[in-house]
């Protein structure tokens, strides 16, 4: 493959992963073509393509909250993707709404480390204009799926990434997916698509005190209702890395609800301290009670 050609099959990737992604920042898209180049190298080559889409108006780049640059579709640049790669199925995105830009932009990263990895995803973008196939459960979609494909099909995990505090209506969705679909999937093959089988819920938290948070609020639950132990450890917790603007630092797992990082534990109760604590609970009620009584009948006479 000659200069030119390569320049071609690097300009079509990224206008393809810009289609599957709805936008990406400079940054993502230069991961993406080029993952194994230092950043300084990354950035150099991305300005250069970049520059060269805009010129012939295939991307339109766009300021996003709290600084910084997404580059969409244009009419010319999606024409121009199917022309070439007609299996993509490739829009303008002249008039996408970017949405909650921490929040996606967070998503993305997830999604493109784990392609990186070797994984393969189906974007919030993909699903949302139900490019890939129906993916709601209990009323609830996902922000993102991550797939590990074989022979017999593939096992997908169902991404939730924690940008911002769960909401009450948030968190009573997440939990009636759990006690459903997941429970049913740690039970046995729970297929959601055609030779695609659910097998866990990854939750990535942009945050330490969001994953603390939430660990607990589902841990409590867990407890009040007795989870199985495969159940608490099919939902995978992560700690993602990004700054304030954008820039991307990394991924890690970090436990599972049944195993959670000490600093977003809350305290568990063993079964014989939950006892003593319910007895202690109740002797201290008993106790006011006599004490009540007591008072009463020493009391003296008006």
């Amino acid at each position: 493959m000659d200069t030119l050609q390569k320049h071609q099959e690097n300009l079509l990737d990224g206008l393809e992963a810009v289609s599957r992604f709805g936008w990406l920042t400079r940054d993502q898209i230069t991961r993406l073509l080029w993952p194994c180049s230092s950043s300084g190298t990354r950035g150099k080559l991305g300005n250069r393509l970049l520059g060269k889409a805009q010129e012939k108006g295939l991307l339109l780049r766009r300021v996003i909250d709290g600084g910084g640059s997404a580059y969409v579709l244009r009419p010319s640049g999606a024409a121009f993707l199917n022309g070439l790669r007609p299996q993509v199925v490739a829009k303008s995105g002249l008039d996408l709404r970017l949405g909650n830009v921490r929040h996606r932009s967070l998503t993305n990263n997830v999604l493109i480390t784990q392609m990186l990895q070797g994984a393969q995803v189906w974007t919030e973008f993909e699903i949302l204009t139900r490019r890939m196939p129906a993916l709601t459960i209990a009323g609830k979609m996902p922000d993102g799926a991550v797939l590990h494909v074989d022979d017999e099909g593939a096992e997908l995990q169902w991404i939730e990434v924690e940008a911002h505090s769960r909401k009450t209506a948030d968190f009573e969705a997440l939990l009636q997916f759990i006690r459903g679909s997941l429970a049913a999937a740690c039970q046995g093959p729970y297929q959601i698509s055609e030779k695609t089988y659910l097998t866990g819920l990854g939750l990535y938290f942009a945050e330490d005190h969001l994953g603390a948070t939430l660990t607990q609020r589902l841990s409590r639950v867990a407890d009040e209702e007795r989870w199985p132990d495969t159940l608490q450890d099919a939902i995978e917790l992560y700690s993602a890395h990004q700054t304030a603007r954008g820039r991307w630092d990394g991924l890690e797992q970090v436990g599972t609800l049944l195993f959670p990082p000490e600093n977003w534990r809350g305290r568990r109760l063993s079964a014989t301290e939950s006892a003593l604590t319910e007895r202690v609970r109740r002797m201290g009620a008993e106790l006011e009670q006599i004490k009540s009584r007591a008072s009463k009948v020493e009391a003296p006479p008006d």
